[in-house]
Order: structure tokens, then sequence, then C-alpha cells
């Protein structure tokens, strides 16, 4: 028996069709993730699954019950709603907000009892707001808010909690916050969310569905659903999916491409490692820039986003410092271009020939990048890299201190490198 499961649903706004033929289930105690493009339906198929809006056609069952066959009280018991926001127009505190989600157990003329009372106090502790029990929903922060939200959901005890990308409008710490949160209830409640963030819907989801042209386009685990195909089929992107360093579940990563017909603005060597070149080579490729990077071991995140970009990259083994033949190839390649970028890269004995070529090079330009505006680098080379770093200052190296900046000095150094060979 299915928790939730939809059979062949339609849904229509007037004469304009939102979903057609929608099937798909959630097993118990899972998070299963709705993903789409604007427009695919993401929300409408939520509000279809609370009985917010009517169906055409199809069925949707709870527990193998036809959805249409519960009162307003039990559908209430069984499925809780948390929007991404909600205007709340009282000044209400958070400890009224969560008692809302009693009401589908409270009589018309009754007052909560006791049990209400234990049940909003525990659904508080989950959520992490019960101290702010006694505060105005208008003096709490947006996160805080959403946390209230889920807490008054947690008090009506469902089975099945629809979340309408609840945390997009939060940021970063409190996203993860919420979602931790929510992933500590699947041991005794099914969660069906909308995502915006496919990378936090690849993280949190056991499963995804991904939405298209009213349909389902493609459902399954998230390495499944989340391919560079997929991606440039339904959101008409071309990405890069990685699998996390760290968790192992895929990443996803936009690629930029070159406007069609445009000409290469100029040849620049980016000096990266350690993934602080990645962001830099995807924005040279999208600008039109002919880039190079290199040296870098073929595990270096920056060697994976330099050859998914077709990039030229020198390369090096694992753990091994470089080679001879490497550095003649990087001696080329720097040769060869009207400006080198050095990265705020970690450099030590094994990579520090990099940077060692620059010493004696005056006739280029050369631009440090950082986006934390911690220029140079992480030495561990015993302070050889910073003194290098420092010389070349000295001579004439710019700083930038993000990306549009480093692409304005090199279009600069490559209109002034344009007008000195006119003269």
């Amino acid at each position: 028996m299915k928790p939730i499961e939809t059979i062949d649903i339609d849904v229509s706004y007037g004469a304009k069709k939102i979903l057609e033929a929608i099937t798909f289930h959630a097993d118990a105690g899972e998070i299963l993730g709705i993903v789409g493009p604007n427009g695919s339906g993401k929300t409408t198929l939520l509000k279809a699954m609370s009985r917010v809006v009517a169906r055409d056609n199809g069925e949707i069952r709870l527990d193998d019950r036809d959805l249409d066959t519960l009162g307003h009280r039990e559908l209430a018991r069984r499925i809780a709603v948390v929007p991404q926001d909600l205007s709340i127009g009282f000044d209400y505190t958070v400890r009224d907000i969560v008692m809302m989600g009693r009401h589908p157990y409270i009589g018309r003329l009754a007052s909560e009892t006791t049990r209400d009372v234990e049940i909003c106090d525990h659904a508080m502790r989950l959520a992490n707001v019960a101290h702010l029990a006694g505060m105005s929903v208008h003096e709490i922060s947006g996160g805080e808010r959403q946390r209230v939200l889920i807490a008054r959901a947690l008090a009506q005890e469902p089975k099945i909690l629809l979340l309408d990308e609840a945390t997009s409008n939060l940021d970063v710490s409190h996203q993860v916050e919420i979602l931790n949160i929510i992933r500590d209830l699947t041991r005794t409640i099914t969660v069906v969310s909308v995502f915006h963030d496919l990378n936090l819907a690849a993280y949190y989801c056991d499963r995804l569905i991904m939405l298209k042209d009213r349909r389902v386009h493609t459902a399954g685990a998230p390495k499944d659903v989340l391919t560079r195909e997929t991606l440039r089929a339904v959101y008409g992107i071309d990405a890069l999916v990685k699998p996390h360093p760290l968790t192992g579940r895929p990443y996803i990563l936009p690629t930029y491409e070159c406007t069609p017909g445009r000409q290469p603005e100029k040849k620049v060597h980016v000096i990266c490692g350690g993934g602080t070149g990645s962001d830099l080579l995807y924005a040279l490729h999208k600008e039109g820039f002919q880039a190079s990077t290199g040296v870098l071991n073929v595990f270096d995140t920056d060697y994976a986003t330099a050859k998914a970009l077709g990039i030229p990259c020198i390369t090096e083994a694992p753990f091994s410092a470089i080679s001879s033949e490497a550095c003649s190839e990087l001696e080329r390649c720097i040769a060869a271009a009207d400006a080198v970028v050095i990265t705020a890269m970690p450099i030590g004995q094994g990579n520090i020939d990099n940077i060692r070529v620059l010493k004696e090079l005056t006739d280029k330009p050369i631009i440090f990048f950082s986006k934390n505006g911690r220029y140079g680098v992480e030495d561990h080379s015993g302070g050889e890299a910073t003194e290098i770093l420092r010389n070349l200052e000295l001579a004439g190296a710019e700083r930038a201190g993000d990306i549009p900046e480093l692409v304005v000095l090199l279009k600069e150094s490559h209109q002034s490198g344009r007008e000195d060979g006119h003269r």
C-alpha cells in the first residue's frame, strides 16, 4: 500500500491544460522531489494532491483510499502543506500559529486540551522554534517563520507533508537547517516537496519526478534523473553533472556557451587548482576567450571543468611533481597567451613550478584573481610562492576581485596590446 499515489490525473485552469496524465507514487518514509522548469505545473500538482484545485479526471489515493472520499477534517489530519511563504495579517504569536494545526482535532466550540498543547510544544521543539513561542510572527525572520509553518504542519500529525518550494526564498544556511529538520521527520512522515534548487533536490531526495510540458518527463533516483542530457532536454541548458566529492550525490554546474559567430577575444592562460579556477574557466568560455590552463593533476576539480568545456589543459599524474615535459608545455602555453591569470590556489613544492616559470615574465599582463578578496595563494612552499607573487606585483601585475572586473582588465589589456601593435 502506497501512502500517496496519483493515477493519470489531469488539471486545467479554464481552457488551459496544466497537468496531463500524471502518474507517480511516494513510498513510506521517503522524500520525493518534484522538479521542472517554471510553468511545468509543480505547484498545481501539490494543490491537486491537497485538493485545493479540482482534477479534470484521474485519481489520487491515500493509503489506497480515494482522496475525494475524505472529509475536510480527515484530509487535514492526513495531509499538511507548507507553502513558500505565508502572509499573516494579524499579530498572532508563534504559539497561536502552531496551535492552528490542531483545528482538525478541536471541535468548533471546544477549546484546546492539554494534549493539544503538548503536541504543539513537541512540534515547536522539532522545528526549533520553542524559544519563539510568545513572539509575534511579525517580529521573527523569514527562516524562523518557515520553521513556524513546519511546526504548524507537524501539529496536524499528518502522514503526508507537502512542501511548495518551502526554502526557496531563504539563504543557504536556513535552507539547510529546514531541510535537515524535514529529513529527520521521515521516520514517521512521507514528504513530497517541490524544489527549485536542483542541487538541494539531489542531496535531500530519495527519488525525483521531473515535469515538462504538463507531463512527467522522467522519474527515479537523483543520479538517473539529473543527467546532462535530461537537463538539456527539459531546462534547455548545458550543465556539468558530477558526483559530489563528499556525498557522492550528483551536483550540477551550468556551463556557459560562447555566443555563436563571435570571434575569440584573446588567449588567456589560467594558473589554478583545487577548484579555484572552475567558475573563472566557465566565464572565460562564455565571453569567447581562448583559454588554456594547467599544470593540473587529473583528479583536480579544475581539470574536470576544463575537460568538460574543451579547454586545453596541461596535466600531471596525482601526487607527482610537475615534470620537465609538463613545464615545457606550460612555457609554450604562456608564450602563446596574451595574458596570464593566477587564482588564489594552494601551492606547495609539488606544483610551485606553475608560477616559477613566471619569474622572468615581463612582456605580458599578469592578473591575480580572488573572489573572496584574499589575494595571493595558499602558500605551503615555505614562503617561495609568496615571494614570487610579490615580485610579480612589483613588476606590474594587477588584481581582480570578481569575474566582471577580471574580464574588463583582460579586454583593456587586449585593446592596449592592439594599439601598441599598430604603432
